[in-house]
């Protein structure tokens, strides 16, 4: 006994003095991991009393314990202890320590998001408390929340509520309607970003303390509500921190049985002061869970709930919370490919946010705002917001947090759809840098990076051919989800479609150098036809995603000389387009331009690929100017119909065109213009919404005018 607690006087006299080396504090921090590792009585003795180190102590000496593979089973033992990993996630200096140690158990099969998990759930649900199966002292233990907090009182953790509900109580929402016509959420292209909960109150039950701002609370005054105990309370925070924190690491699943739980849980309790946000927030970071593991009927029943509570919200609920929650919405609907709606539901969440909001919560809304402006080619705004989102989490949590990742994963995807291809490639890569650093290698959220790298490499070699990049970053996206998530997931059939496209390509490559590789096309039909499968069973007929896997398969049977079901395919991709996103889009342009180069190349319809190539050329000429890479394709189409019709007056006017188009790329190449310049000027939030919403609904230049033409329709 004297001598472990001479051990934790070193180290916390070693950590505490600012003089001491650095390399002291480690030392002891070796010397305490020496003497855990063994079965002796004294190790044993020494495991035990870990959780009375204070916390910025303990999750050193658990941090070090991840890194040692003969320690990593113990480990797993004391984080799997509701109240140890309690004291842990309450303490944010500790989160990105925490989230590292999680990694490193998970990379070697340790599976302690499943163990937390299953510990919240089966000692929290509704059905066991209800039999009365609480009272042994493990639970009781628990229940009264992490060692330092035991000492506080009922009357204590009502008078910090009261002094929350006061400060809270002086947030105003605005007169306008809160409501909507219709829904939206949290999410990336397929399967790219939603947004992650936030965390920085001080009660995260009440406060959203841990991923969210301030959670809405009725007024203190409400007397003829019933009070919350201790105890209750203590539970629910645990389940929102827990909630949060297994989705930010990337375990979905795990994420979504504990805040259902807890969902469940808050139904069943009686009136209180704290119902209504305590109700939003658990709703909010499940729809968050659910959206990003593409789990779209749970999450449709999760946005139901919040449909019934969006009535209740009133000047008492902070403006924060119905900000993150409206955000979380415009995702759901986002990965859903639901672009309007997602768009609509961003707007409301702009309307929301105040300068007095936190800098997780202005990222978010403002990151997401920006990715529904980009699918309504609404260039200029997204790029207002995205730098803005980038500036402010390179600042306040610097370039190596997962806020500053999950921004720049959001930024390359504006990049990528700006035609910036090569700057695009350049942040994905730093974004999957910054995850790789934070979650190791076989992680959620890492596969979502490298597919997001590979599809930009894609598009960036395309013109020259050599997808080796491309190709090793999507047989890493494939196999980690295929490890992570089943055969049939739509996750899974992301990142193989993008695989798909790579062996189409290759294969060219390969037939144009005399090889037979039918093999590799038949690769990529199977694929195609797998992504397309699972799009129509989620998504059904009329939906981008499935519009887009239509086009995918009729440039593959354009490829395998299979050119009637090309055209079906091409024809197809286009009706669905036009019918959901108007004839002026650049999805609309793409699938037009696929169709045109079969008429044109294959099936000598050279007619019909004149009017598609004139129209593909409108569109991108309306949303991109004369620089826009595309055009390349569809001047040399074009130049090939004159041709072959020996209208030589056509042809030599497109063949003027195409060099022009070369001078000006060129030399914008050279010159480094981009047709939409990082914004790197600081910005309050009150002056970036009066920049967005002076402008929306202008249609003084061409984006905006192609923006409202897709809306009308």
């Amino acid at each position: 006994m004297a001598n472990n607690n001479q051990l934790m006087n070193i180290i916390a006299s070693a950590h505490a003095n600012n003089n001491s080396p650095k390399s002291l504090y480690d030392l002891s921090l070796k010397a305490s991991i020496c003497s855990l590792d063994g079965n002796t009585v004294r190790a044993l003795d020494r495991i035990s009393r870990l959780p009375e180190l204070p916390r910025n102590l303990l999750i050193d000496v658990y941090e070090m314990m991840s890194q040692q593979d003969s320690l990593q089973d113990t480990l797993l033992e004391e984080l799997s202890r509701l109240e140890v990993f309690a004291r842990l996630v309450r303490h944010s200096p500790a989160r990105s320590k925490l989230l590292g140690i999680l990694a490193a158990l998970m990379a070697n099969k340790k599976m302690l998001s499943s163990r937390l998990s299953e510990a919240y759930v089966g000692r929290y649900n509704t059905k066991q408390t209800q039999d009365g199966d609480d009272g042994d002292e493990a639970d009781e233990q628990q229940r009264r929340g992490d060692v330092e907090e035991q000492e506080q009182s009922q009357n204590s953790l009502d008078e910090r509520a009261k002094k929350l509900v006061k400060q809270y109580s002086q947030l105003q929402i605005p007169d306008e309607d809160v409501a909507s016509t219709s829904n939206s959420a949290s999410g990336r292209s397929m399967a790219s970003q939603t947004m992650s909960p936030n965390h920085e109150l001080e009660l995260s039950v009440i406060t959203t303390a841990m991923d969210q701002p301030g959670s809405t609370m009725p007024d203190a005054g409400d007397d003829n509500l019933e009070e919350l105990n201790g105890e209750e309370l203590q539970v629910i925070d645990l389940g929102l921190r827990l909630g949060s924190f297994l989705s930010e690491a990337g375990w979905m699943q795990e994420s979504t049985s504990v805040l259902t739980c807890l969902n469940e849980r808050l139904k069943r309790l009686p009136p209180h002061k704290y119902w209504l946000v305590m109700r939003l927030d658990c709703l909010q970071r499940l729809l968050y869970a659910e959206s990003a593991h593409c789990n779209f009927k749970l999450a449709q029943r999760t946005y139901n709930d919040l449909m019934e509570l969006k009535r209740l919200i009133d000047d008492r609920v902070p403006v924060d919370l119905v900000a993150i929650t409206y955000t979380q919405i415009s995702a759901m609907f986002f990965a859903r490919n639901e672009y309007n709606i997602s768009h609509m539901w961003s707007l409301q969440a702009m309307r929301r946010l105040k300068h007095s909001a936190t800098p997780r919560i202005a990222i978010d809304v403002l990151r997401q705002a920006a990715k529904a402006c980009v699918v309504k080619r609404d260039f200029a705004r997204a790029n207002l917001l995205i730098c803005q989102a980038v500036r402010r989490a390179r600042e306040h949590f610097g370039r190596k947090h997962q806020k500053y990742g999950d921004t720049l994963l959001d930024y390359g995807f504006f990049l990528l759809n700006v035609d910036s291809v090569f700057q695009s490639v350049n942040v994905y890569k730093e974004a999957l840098s910054v995850r790789r650093g934070i979650f190791g290698n076989m992680n959620f959220h890492v596969a979502i990076a490298h597919e997001d790298l590979s599809y930009a490499y894609y598009v960036h070699e395309y013109s020259t051919g050599e997808f080796s990049c491309a190709q090793d970053h999507v047989d890493k996206a494939v196999g980690i989800m295929k490890k992570l998530v089943p055969s049939n997931h739509l996750m899974l059939a992301s990142a193989k479609r993008v695989k798909a496209l790579l062996l189409e390509e290759i294969a060219l490559d390969k037939m144009a150098d005399g090889m037979d590789e039918e093999d590799l096309l038949l690769q990529s039909e199977e694929l195609h036809n797998f992504a397309l499968f699972l799009s129509l069973e989620v998504f059904g007929e009329v939906n981008v995603q499935t519009a887009k896997h239509y086009g995918n398969l009729g440039r593959l049977y354009q490829t395998m000389n299979r050119f009637e079901e090309a055209e079906r395919m091409h024809q197809k991709a286009i009706k669905i387009k036009t019918d959901l996103l108007g004839p002026f889009d650049y999805e609309v342009g793409l699938s037009i331009g696929h169709l045109a180069s079969l008429y044109n190349y294959q099936m000598k319809k050279y007619r019909e690929a004149e009017k598609l190539y004139l129209r593909s050329i409108d569109i991108s000429l309306r949303l991109f100017g004369l620089a826009y890479s595309g055009l390349e394709y569809d001047y040399l189409g074009l130049c090939h119909v004159y041709e072959t019709l020996h209208d030589f007056e056509k042809y030599l006017q497109y063949a003027h065109t195409l060099e022009n188009w070369q001078m000006l790329r060129g030399q914008n190449i050279t010159q480094n213009k981009f047709s939409y310049p990082a914004i790197e000027q600081d910005y309050s939030i009150d002056e970036v919404k009066n920049k967005f919403f002076d402008t929306c609904g202008s249609s003084n230049d061409s984006n905006s005018t192609a923006q409202m033409t897709s809306e009308g329709k």
